[in-house]
């Protein structure tokens, strides 16, 4: 059976949318990744685990990533239940020098950002707890749950917390990159509505960061990924929230430029109504034969409004694509109103801005693809538009701000997303060729008509992209220095080598062209 592989590759900025501690010292002589599973195994010995040491519960943790290209097979797992055993996990590796991984929900896609080869991976998932409390109106969440756990909770008791919109997506790998969420207009991103942060630090000590406790580290945690600790607890403010509309709806290809018209207009007007969410899907099946059948155009609208009973009109943000505007009734639909848990479990799938400058960076992906449509390695390929309007920033900095550096613009923005799935392992060079070719086409394109940001949204960016240089000098310099000051053995700069680095912040983008 042919392995699928799914990858994105992510995240640039299009701007401006109009319609027109004590220091845990790491030897230079690591420990071999048998000894380091060796001590692991004498200090957990009922939570660590290998190929050769319970199997079948090593075969699973491999299989349960999303992406077949992170299934990396580690030297062993070691699953923590609570906090002390995290920290006394860490102080064990960083003392012997050890290099390791972290897992929340292992949804995250670059090669060996959540996983190793040689090493050690900790797995979370092991600490899943959720809790409300109903006076002070936070919700304290572990990081190996996964958003629809979260959300399954909450949404019984009334309340709900801005998270991923996917359900299947872990907390500690969303938030610690910002996390977008359908509430992004209204609260600011995921990491925005953390009140505290509880962090095992390089050399195993456990701290709190809130605004006023390690404020410089509460800060740069918001956004900055495995780079200054393990996040263990995260205190989220909550709010109450009943059932919301939403759902997706699927049009016909000819529908693509009014989509695009309909998608600026709305990104623009967002901060009139701030309850819409949107998602847009451009989506290209190259072995389809007929070529009228290879694109299909799927949007994903969300309406976080307080609702009850059916609405039968859709909600003022979409009169845009309402089936009476330009874009005529969708071929098909499920929008409804319903709980978050249920909306989210349907996304578990994988100087101006202007419209011809959206029409552009479609037909490029098109031209692009197309040259692949008699190879069956690759699957399916899509394009993903989302709003990033000043609003969302303006939110974050009303709750204390983060370090994703957005608040250098002063317009609106997009993200485009390019996602590619492709059969069998074999063809991973195939395909990162067709991403580099495609992004770097895109990326010049958008550069000749200046309408690129450096802001690359980390938790969508491909492995040869730069999102903490994206952030920009300021926001990247309060991350430097958090780790300088709360890392000073450098613990998660050369023990966890997955991920994006402090030391390959700024060096640009590596897309061939």
């Amino acid at each position: 059976m042919k392995s699928l592989t799914h990858f994105a590759f992510a995240a640039l900025t299009l701007g401006g949318v109009h319609l027109a501690g004590a220091a845990a010292v790491v030897d230079a002589a690591a420990s071999s990744a048998t000894e380091c599973c060796n001590l692991l195994e004498k200090s957990f010995p009922g939570k660590t685990y290998s190929s050769s040491n319970q199997q079948n519960l090593y075969q699973k943790f491999v299989a349960s990533y999303f992406s077949v290209n992170v299934r990396l097979t580690p030297s062993c797992v070691v699953s923590p239940s609570i906090t002390k055993d995290v920290a006394e996990i860490v102080g064990l590796l960083s003392k012997n020098s050890c290099r390791f991984a972290i897992k929340s929900g292992g949804h995250g896609l670059v090669t060996g950002s959540s996983n190793i080869v040689e090493g050690v991976t900790i797995d979370l998932r092991g600490m899943r707890r959720v809790s409300l409390n109903q006076e002070n109106k936070t919700a304290a969440v572990q990081p190996g749950a996964k958003w629809l756990e979260v959300y399954n909770y909450l949404s019984p008791l009334g309340y709900a917390i801005p998270g991923g919109r996917a359900g299947l997506v872990g907390v500690g790998g969303l938030t610690s990159g910002g996390g977008n969420s359908f509430f992004a207009a209204r609260y600011g991103f995921a990491c925005d509505n953390v009140k505290r942060f509880e962090v095992v630090l390089g050399n195993g000590t456990v701290v709190e960061a809130t605004n006023t406790t390690n404020a410089d580290l509460f800060t740069a945690l918001k956004g900055s990924q495995n780079n200054l600790g393990i996040i263990t607890k995260f205190e989220f403010v909550a709010f109450p929230q009943s059932d919301l509309w939403g759902g997706t709806a699927t049009y016909s290809p000819k529908t693509v430029p009014e989509q695009i018209k309909a998608f600026v207009e709305f990104t623009k007007n967002l901060k009139n109504d701030p309850y819409g969410s949107l998602i847009f899907v451009w989506s290209y099946f190259p072995s389809i034969p007929k070529e009228s059948d290879r694109i299909v155009i799927l949007n994903l609208y969300e309406y976080t409004a307080n609702l009850t009973g059916s609405v039968t009109t859709y909600p003022p943000p979409f009169k845009g694509f309402a089936p009476d505007s330009p874009i005529g009734p969708p071929i098909a639909d499920t929008l409804r109103v319903d709980n978050l848990s249920s909306l989210t479990s349907e996304l578990n799938s994988p100087p101006e801005l202007s419209v011809p400058v959206l029409n552009e960076v479609t037909r490029i992906m098109k031209s692009e693809i197309e040259y692949y449509r008699n190879d069956s390695f690759l699957q399916y390929a899509s394009v993903l538009l989302q709003p990033l309007p000043r609003l969302f920033t303006d939110r974050s900095i009303e709750r204390g701000g983060n370090v994703l550096g957005l608040d250098r613009y002063e317009d609106d923005n997009i993200i485009y997303q390019l996602n590619l799935a492709w059969n069998g392992t074999q063809n991973d060079a195939k395909a990162h060729s067709v991403a580099d070719k495609v992004m770097g086409d895109v990326t010049t394109y958008l550069k000749s008509v200046n309408a690129l940001k450096d802001f690359q949204y980390i938790n969508y960016a491909y492995e040869k992209q730069d999102p903490l240089g994206g952030y920009g000098p300021s926001a990247l310099g309060k991350i430097k220095a958090a780790s300088a000051k709360y890392d000073v053995g450098q613990v998660f700069q050369k023990l966890v080598p997955g991920g994006f680095k402090l030391a390959g912040a700024g060096s640009g983008n590596k897309h061939k062209r």
